[in-house]
Order: C-alpha cells, then structure tokens, then sequence
C-alpha cells in the first residue's frame, strides 16, 4: 500500500493530530495541511472519557483495551511536553428516567460493571461512575501544533480534492471530520453528522469535584470555571452558537443538584461544533478500494478522546506493517460505487 514514506495528513482536530504525532514518532515525513480558517469539533468538545453512557448505561465496547490505551497516550505526552492533559474526575449520574433506574438495577450485578459504577448509600435516584474524567482537547492541540509548526511539519494551507490526484507519490490520510462528507473520495461513507453547543461559565460559588450528568452534563474545570452540555441538532449544521442552545443549558444548570444561586453565573464562552457521527456508530478507518493513496482516519463522534488514541495505532500499524485494521471500523464494510 506505501511505496515511499511521505505521508500528508489533511486536518489537525483531535484525529489528524494524534495520527501525524504517531506517523512522526515512527520515523515518517509528514506534512500537516489544516485550512487557517476551518474550525475544528475538538476545539469545542469537552473532552470527556465515559465508560458507561446513554439511558441503557451501556459499557463501551472493548474499554478493556479502549481506556489504558488513552490513558498511557495522555501520559506520554504529558511527560514528553510537562503539560497536564488528563484530568481523572468522578461522575455523579441522576437517574432521571425509569428505563435509566432498571438499567441500574440490572448493572448492579453485573460484574463487567463493577470498576465502573457504585452505588450511593441511602439513594437510589444516582449512582457514581467511576474511570471517567476529561481531556484538556485545546491545550493539548496547541501543544502538538506548535510542535508540528517548530519542526517543519505544518502547512497553513487547505488541499482541495483535485490537488489530492497530484500527490500520487505520496500518501494522503483525510482526518477532516464532518466535512470529509464533501469529499468525492468519501461521500459514499454514511456519516451522521450532529452539531453541539457548550457553554463555559465563571461563578464565585463552591463547584463539586466531580462532575454531574442528568442527560447533560456540569464538568468543572477549575474551582470557579464550568462547562455544561451538550445539545444535540441534526437539522441546522452550521457552526454558529444559538440563544436556544444558551437557554436551554441554562435551565440544565438551574436543575443541577448543586447549590446555586443563577446571578452568580457569567458566560465566559459559547461554542459550537459538529460531530463526525457515523450511521453504525463506528470509525471509517483504511484507504479508498481504487484511489490507494488516499485513505481516512475518521468518524470518532463524540468518544474522540476515548477512541482515537488506539484506532490512531491501529492504522498506524495498517499503514507500516500492513496489519489488518478492525473489521468494525474498516471501510470496506460499506461498497463504493
């Protein structure tokens, strides 16, 4: 599949950046090309790392291998570059729904469920989960930009789809998100994409040290920083922060059990992005079955910083020892006309 070692990698969110840094610590050229004006859904995401998720608190597949993996990659780069990138930090879950409280009662037995969830003593409306926290996405991209950029790796420049025919000579890896949609090598791909908006907020009240999900969630960052969200919109894709969104976050927060006063809250920033979703909730992994040069590495939705360290090996070994990728997240599972 390579016959040089030149690699491009189009895109530099969360995927694009943690793949080039691999493709770079393997020995490889690379050549990072992100649109100066595009706007990446890793900026806006908050991060998060949940094992156990949605109304059914279903466990993610294959967290055994999925969490000490990112874990260890957070930790590398975080000795590498004496920054911190990953924060642990518990959750507390409200049961809201009665599908959510008979989940619970079956995940209380099951013991793949253990290091995950626990109980709280005296309620049986919450539960704490455990193994989760966040990613610090922004302070971990301006790490990994300023070190493509100090090291010749960075072109502050878009490559259109026709400009992709002139590097046969090299490999092409698209890690564009939601916009690989409109790419002709890949819009065959079922994505679903889903915009989601997070507001940040400063208080001079006392914020818990865990965070809290009731459907959306209340992530604190610092001791008087907090975020909140996400919403979730498929019909309006753009990029643009909404007073709906705002309001609707606000009366999320008016809910949260913590001790509040809502005056007290300031909006320090509103953000909005689109999820790379995909049809099977799986990622688009591996290269296009005519035009060989070119492949994707994509499709991570809202579990970027969960998945992407181990798929980002996956294709990396796919790409240089020509291993097999994960039957799941390969493309040739869908056909290409």
């Amino acid at each position: 599949m390579v016959k040089d070692k030149h690699f491009i990698v189009v895109g530099a969110g969360l995927a694009g950046s943690i793949l080039a840094w691999k493709l770079i610590q393997a020995g490889e050229h690379v050549q990072i090309f992100q649109h100066p004006e595009q706007t990446s859904a890793s900026r806006v995401a908050a991060g998060i790392i949940n094992p156990v998720t949605g109304q059914r608190l279903v466990l993610q597949n294959h967290i055994e291998t999925l969490l000490p993996i990112a874990k260890a990659f957070y930790q590398s780069l975080e000795q590498i570059f004496h920054h911190p990138f990953y924060t642990p930090k518990p959750m507390l879950r409200i049961l809201k729904h009665k599908n959510e409280y008979a989940a619970w009662q079956k995940r209380k037995g099951d013991q793949r469920y253990q290091p995950y969830l626990s109980e709280i003593d005296g309620r049986d409306d919450a539960m704490m989960q455990h193994q989760t926290g966040y990613l610090d996405t922004v302070r971990l991209l301006d790490t990994l930009h300023n070190y493509f950029k100090a090291h010749g790796h960075w072109v502050n420049a878009e490559l259109h789809a026709p400009e992709l025919e002139q590097h046969q000579d090299k490999t092409i890896i698209l890690c564009q998100g939601w916009r690989a949609m409109r790419c002709p090598y890949f819009s065959y791909l079922p994505f679903q994409p889903a915009k989601g908006e997070i507001i940040t907020l400063a208080t001079s009240q006392t914020l818990p040290e865990y965070m809290i999900n009731q459907g959306k969630w209340l992530l604190p960052i610092q001791s008087n920083i907090c975020k909140i969200g996400a919403t979730y919109e498929i019909q309006n894709l753009d990029e643009k922060p909404s007073l709906h969104a705002k309001e609707i976050l606000m009366q999320e927060l008016e809910a949260m059990p913590i001790q509040q006063n809502m005056h007290d809250f300031s909006l320090v920033e509103h953000q909005a992005g689109i999820r790379p979703n995909t049809m099977d909730k799986q990622p688009f992994l591996g290269f296009h079955p005519k035009t060989k040069h070119i492949g994707i590495f994509n499709g991570f939705g809202s579990k970027g910083s969960l998945l992407i360290p181990y798929y980002a090996q996956c294709m990396l070994e796919h790409i240089l020892e020509r291993k097999a990728l994960p039957q799941h997240a390969d493309i040739q599972r869908y056909t290409c006309d």
